[in-house]
């Protein structure tokens, strides 16, 4: 359990107090060299993300210990900053005094360790404090429905502090006039501006007092914070986060309570994670985070849509900077008070732009204006220098909507010719007015269910046929009843925004008396009623709930078959996984109507889904399409278009590998690759230009695949993210063991593959559907967590393969080993590995597990560098890579000089004559082989030596030098004899090359 809504509001709350004020001394503390820290390790990714999350653990939990044993209650966190209230019950000069030790404390807790240490440097972390006496009033405001609440502080107390801190410099605890006064003669102090710096105590300073707290209050804390977020021991996560910052001008309790109101309102439609409402060194301000501790598809819409209702609900300004940075989502404070936040550029970059924009505007980053200049009118500002960025940021002002959509799809449709076939086949019986039935379209997300169809609609066989397309767009957050089918009727009747009432009825009256009257006659008020039209003493009037439920069925049913009778109709149904459940109801109540019609209607229903998503009836189902992933050829044809020029086959074998034949995957890695500089034009195309890291994710990839997982309970997911350390394809006996402590394991892993996550292979394998669906679930997770479920993975592979049936797992085991920081268990594993793959002539793959090995071994072992090069050297040699051959000859021969060790230089020279006899240096494979057998009575390895005797021999001949070789000749007959074994000499001499 988390203590994530400070103790004081919970206490509040409990009582049925929602509004009141106390005086109290407010500390203000902010954190120096926290921005720019947070810029230099953000430059390395993820894990710069996650050092800078447990380095602020590291410097936050004394802090926030400081606070509490001198009877301080955190009221905030924001960021690298912390509000902290010490209420005055009696006495204001002891609540002062200790307030100000609290403070000593902090800064004494820092100066012991002003530098913290990082695998990517050292950073200095002061802290500025300020200190004053003041009032706060506080605010507890809730929901109309009173299922949510948020809170706030504010005051002399909390504004002061804040300005105080403000001008302090680090090291710095500076006190305001007020609290001055209070303290009198009890301090020390320097003058500071109009502060004063304090410098010590006058008096012996108050000792600390114990802490208590209750039990956390689930019941009460789940109105502010969602349950997952407190209950749930949420680890550290990595997610796209789109971050909201607005600002708002100085307001009454009573709008703020409307403003609370009404945000929650539209959190119930778009959802968004709120903390509070926030004082202080920003004004009256409110961050709301998207993506976390849910992710949805579409957060970004979300947010902006969010955004924009809500200015339209209030009447003063909204000052806002809205950001799309991949964050870390996890926990700030310690177990006493802690904050659910997200770490990052995201945050601080929108608090920089909600600080710089003009009043009422808001400024978005460049990731969310590529994102949405199709949907909203974005204007670019410039590029802007901020605190604490290195770098100058593009900003974007956000104007609206955009009045006219532009088309969603640009481009040539590749690779679904069959499929437009099938479409066209499917509808051709409309053109003998028949009802064509219902075609499903199933693919997953980012297949081209949409696109397909909408090219299908574009084809120009339309061109000359009067049709009516009944485009029903299912909308994730607008889940209401027939949803689908009112949007479509608002476009059909031509609805717009602006228009009036009565404009609204006229074009309704005009569209149905004209052509439709007498079809439609009965049931047209509860038509009207759907796109919110209504008459008084109408049918709809007149029906109770249930009557106006099923006559709105007849109305549509009756409104497209009167359509289908003037034109053929097609009824296209976006994304069903999004539909609402009457609009689903609706296709097999249309359909069955259809069928039972004496005359006939030309209908034909398309509906398209993700296939974990299905909710029809089989019978309701005439043809189906499931689309599968684009071929190579498709996918390389789909790069020239977007590329504007062919792309080299290494590319294409990229993407197409990468995105599984995904099409808007290989988009989203062509955009990534683009925008990260990694492409540039070559003889053979477009081409990578410097080397990615095997599993790369763009952002919008990640977005979709980790809202799909956020689709599951957290069992399940923990169940996918424990799977995904053993790669794309795992045993499931190995999962079940790393999971033996969950006793519902099994249906986790069935609950998994109803949602597609993955697939069995046969009884004891199983497959993810996507390897980017498991690099989402890999990827998201903190480093540590990940170190320790491959330390799991070891475990349970070592428990369960022993003897020989454990030489198939070594690479298996040697993986987990590396990544569970095990080096020395690595090592030996890599080694075993790669000499099970010598064995089996797996050369390319004994290679990449000796490299490995060798990175693995101790820059101190130089014995261990010595055998696993010499390994390596003949798996070269068997490639005929010549080069990297001679190179790790030169690295064997420096090392045996630099141990000193005689027989190791031997075996050295002796395996750099079979290099040069192979590369024709005869003249070299005779000197090194000399100076190789120079050292009488060494125990050199038979096999070595009598390799080198060979090509010894056989150089002497080559130069014509027959005496000499004559007497090596001798030798080397003599020693052929003493092994007395044909096989063995066979494969040495086919080793080096000698005999055909």
């Amino acid at each position: 359990m988390h203590r994530v809504v400070p103790e004081l509001i919970i206490e509040k709350y409990k009582a049925g107090q929602f509004r009141g004020e106390f005086p109290a001394v407010g500390m203000f503390l902010d954190l120096s060299g926290f921005s720019a820290m947070t810029d230099a390790l953000m430059q390395h990714g993820q894990h710069g993300a996650e050092v800078l999350a447990s380095l602020m653990h590291g410097v936050f939990d004394p802090l926030v210990e400081s606070i509490f044993e001198y009877g301080g209650k955190i009221v905030g966190f924001a960021g690298d900053g912390i509000m902290a209230l010490y209420p005055v019950d009696t006495d204001a000069k002891s609540t002062a005094l200790r307030a100000l030790a609290s403070a000593q404390l902090i800064q004494m807790r820092l100066e012991e360790n002003p530098a913290r240490q990082t695998i990517y440097g050292k950073f200095p972390i002061f802290a500025k404090v300020g200190l004053t006496h003041g009032s706060v009033s506080w605010g507890i405001l809730r929901s109309y429905q009173g299922d949510q609440a948020t809170y706030y502080f504010r005051g002399t107390a909390v504004d002061d502090s804040a300005h105080a801190e403000h001008q302090a410099r680090p090291g710095d605890i500076l006190l305001t006039e007020s609290i001055c006064a209070v303290l009198a003669q009890d301090v020390e102090t320097t003058q500071a501006g109009s502060y004063e710096r304090f410098t010590g105590f006058r008096i012996e300073a108050p000792s600390t007092i114990p802490v208590h707290f209750p039990p956390i209050d689930l019941d009460v804390s789940r109105l502010f914070m969602p349950a997952d977020v407190i209950s749930h021991d949420v680890r550290g996560e990595f997610r796209q986060i789109v971050n909201l910052f607005m600002r708002f001008p100085d307001l009454t309790d009573e709008q703020m309570g409307k403003l609370t109101s009404e945000v929650f309102e539209l959190r119930n439609k778009y959802g968004g994670l709120l903390t509070r409402v926030d004082f202080g060194d920003k004004g009256c301000n409110m961050l709301i985070l998207w993506g976390a501790p849910v992710a949805y598809e579409n957060d970004i819409g979300r947010a902006l849509n969010f955004l924009m209702d809500l200015k339209a609900r209030v009447d003063f300004p909204i000052t806002s900077g809205v950001t799309y940075y991949i964050a870390h989502a996890g926990y700030l404070g310690s177990t006493l008070c802690e904050d659910y936040t997200c770490y990052g550029w995201g945050v601080n970059l929108a608090s920089r732009f909600m600080m710089s924009a003009p009043t009422g505007e808001t400024w978005v980053d460049d990731r969310i204006a590529r994102r949405v200049a199709r949907r909203f009118e974005i204007e670019f500002v410039g590029s802007h220098n901020f605190k604490g960025f290195a770098a100058e940021q593009k900003v974007h002002r956000l104007r609206g909507h955009r009045k006219i959509l532009e088309p969603i799809y640009q481009g040539e449709l590749v690779g679904r010719d069959a499929e437009l076939l099938q479409l066209r086949n499917f509808i051709e019986p409309l053109w003998q007015n028949k009802f064509t039935g219902l075609m499903l379209v199933s693919g997953d997300a980012g297949i081209g269910k949409g696109r397909l169809v909408y090219e299908f609609r574009s084809a120009r066989r339309f061109d000359d046929r009067q049709i009516l397309w009944a485009v029903c767009q299912s909308d994730q957050i607008l889940r209401q009843s027939f949803n689908p089918l009112r949007g479509w009727l608002f476009r059909y009747f031509d609805f717009s925004v602006d228009e009036s009432l009565g404009d609204r009825r006229q074009k309704f009256d005009s569209k149905v008396d004209l052509d439709l009257a007498r079809e439609v006659e009965r049931t047209r008020s509860i038509l009207g009623a759907l796109i919110d039209l209504h008459w008084d003493r109408s049918l709809y009037e007149q029906l109770d709930a249930e009557g106006r439920y099923n006559n709105t069925f007849l109305a549509l049913i009756a409104f497209l078959k009167a359509e289908s009778l003037r034109r053929p109709v097609v009824i296209f149904l976006e994304d069903l996984q999004f539909t609402d459940n009457d609009s689903k109801d609706f296709l097999p109540r249309l359909k069955r109507s259809i069928l039972a019609a004496k005359e006939s209607y030309p209908i034909a229903i398309i509906v398209t889904t993700r296939p974990h998503a299905l909710t029809l009836e089989e019978n309701v189902i005439d043809e189906r399409i499931n689309l599968p992933g684009l071929s190579r050829e498709s996918t390389a044809r789909l790069a020239e278009n977007l590329l504007g020029g062919a792309a080299s086959p290494e590319l294409v074998t990229l993407l197409w590998t990468r995105s599984e034949g995904n099409p808007y995957f290989a988009e989203q890695i062509i955009r990534y690759l683009q925008e990260d500089g990694f492409l540039e034009t070559s003889g053979a195309g477009w081409a990578l230009v410097r080397r990615l890291r095997n599993n790369f994710l763009p952002s919008d990839i990640r977005a979709i695949l980790v809202a799909r997982l956020d689709q599951l309970t957290r069992d399940v997911k923990e169940i996918i993210q424990t799977a995904s350390v053993l790669g794309r394809e795992f045993e499931i006996e190995v999962l079940l063991n790393m999971m033996r402590e969950d006793g519902n394991v099994h249906e986790h892993v069935q609950q998994a593959e109803k949602a597609v996550i993955w697939a069995p292979l046969n009884d004891i394998r199983y497959i993810f559907t996507h390897g980017l669906l498991r690099d989402a679930a890999y990827e998201m997770q903190m480093r540590a967590r990940r170190q320790e479920l491959h330390a799991l993975a070891v475990d349970a592979l070592e428990r369960l393969y022993t003897g020989e049936t454990m030489k198939n797992h070594y690479a298996e085991l040697a993986h987990h080993s590396e990544y569970s920081g095990f080096n020395d268990k690595a090592l030996r594993y890599y080694t075993l590995a790669g000499k099970t793959a010598s064995e089996l002539y797996q050369n390319h793959q004994a290679i990449e597990y000796f490299t490995r090995a060798i990175v693995l071994a101790p820059p101190h072992d130089l014995v261990a560098q010595f055998d696993l090069t010499v390994e390596r050297v003949e798996l070269f040699n068997r490639l005929g890579k010549r080069d990297l051959q001679l190179k790790d000859l030169n690295t064997i021969e420096m090392l045996a000089r630099e141990m000193g060790d005689e027989v190791r230089l031997s075996k050295a020279l002796m395996l750099y004559t079979t290099y040069f006899y192979l590369t024709g240096k005869y003249s070299d494979t005779i000197d090194h082989a000399q100076r190789a057998f120079a050292h009488a009575g060494l125990n050199l390895e038979p096999e070595l030596t009598f390799v080198a005797r060979i090509v010894w021999f056989l150089s002497l001949l080559r130069l014509g030098q027959v005496d000499e070789a004559m007497r090596l000749g001798q030798e080397v007959l003599v020693l052929a004899r003493a092994t007395n074994d044909r096989r063995q000499l066979g494969r040495v001499l086919t080793s080096i090359g000698l005999v055909a």
